[in-house]
């Protein structure tokens, strides 16, 4: 315990203005004791502070480039219309779409604007082909005494044409493929009978497929045709009379649109095509033999 006489003594010296040792004790004092203050208030910055969650902002992730592409065309398939395959077949069912054939004994088939002789355009159409095959055009429903309208296998889809019916033989097929570009799936049936369904490759998001009614117009065979494509193709490939509405060419060609097997298939079940649909080799084996020219395909978001 300090005794009065000595906090007396030292109060005496450090505030008797005449002691300069007092003067410079008080001023150290002052500015030890005004100093740690100062440290003490300053800031060194803002204080880290949490946040409720629900005021937290939404920090993005860092993605995989298969995790960004795979977000990339969910956002470019978003705007096609929903239909389950379900659904669409009912549709189908409750439509009537059929294929004209080009007689085997026409090389070529004059195409004209109107159901009228005199309105013959430049364009004719080979038969027969794509590959080996018969010559197939989808119909439109529309016909006269004389003439058929038909798709014609040129950009853009759903251009028409009319053709004489003395030079084609009118059908239709049972057999319907539909794929379902969000489910990743094609369905086959034969008749009202689901005969089989897989997984499928679709395009993209640069080169996307679009959602459409076909036909299949070309069947290629590996082991029987006598045109090489690459191996990327697999050992099948259906190919329809319409095109990518993403790419103006292929390789110098129309963008055709096909179905086909693939060299990849691990890629299967992802957006990743120029616009075809890629299934495994084994499920192309399946489809075909159900698959004839004319069978008809219907793409649904």
């Amino acid at each position: 315990m300090v005794s009065e006489t000595l906090k007396t003594h030292v109060f005496q010296i450090l505030f008797d203005p005449e002691n300069k040792i007092a003067f410079v004790a008080k001023n150290f004092i002052s500015f030890l004791f005004f100093g740690l203050i100062s440290l003490a208030c300053a800031s060194d910055g803002p204080s880290l502070v949490s946040m409720p969650e629900s005021q937290q902002p939404d920090v993005p992730t860092l993605n995989t480039p298969e995790e960004v592409a795979e977000q990339e065309a969910i956002e470019v398939y978003a705007d096609i219309p929903d239909e389950t395959i379900e659904e669409t077949f009912e549709r189908i069912q409750r439509t009537s779409s059929g294929h004209a054939a080009i007689n085997s004994d026409k090389k070529i088939a004059q195409v004209f604007y109107s159901p009228d002789q005199s309105s013959a355009t430049t364009n004719i159409i080979s038969n027969p082909g794509p590959f080996e095959g018969t010559r197939i055009l989808e119909t439109t429903g529309r016909e006269t005494e004389e003439f058929v309208e038909v798709i014609l296998p040129v950009t853009p889809n759903n251009t028409s044409g009319w053709l004489v019916k003395e030079d084609i033989t009118i059908a239709e097929s049972e057999n319907l493929i539909i794929v379902d570009l969000s489910e990743r799936k094609a369905a086959l049936y034969v008749g009202a009978d689901l005969i089989a369904e897989a997984p499928v490759a679709i395009g993209a998001p640069n080169t996307p497929t679009p959602a459409l009614e076909a036909i299949i117009d070309a069947i290629w065979e590996r082991s029987t045709s006598e045109t090489q494509l690459p191996s990327l193709y697999g050992q099948r490939l259906f190919g329809l009379n319409k095109h990518s509405e993403a790419l103006s060419d292929f390789d110098g060609r129309r963008p055709a649109l096909a179905i086909h097997g693939t060299d990849e298939p691990d890629l299967i079940g992802s957006a990743v095509s120029n616009g075809c649909i890629r299934m495994h080799n084994d499920d192309m084996a399946i489809f075909a033999e159900h698959v004839t020219l004319g069978t008809r395909v219907s793409i649904i978001g």
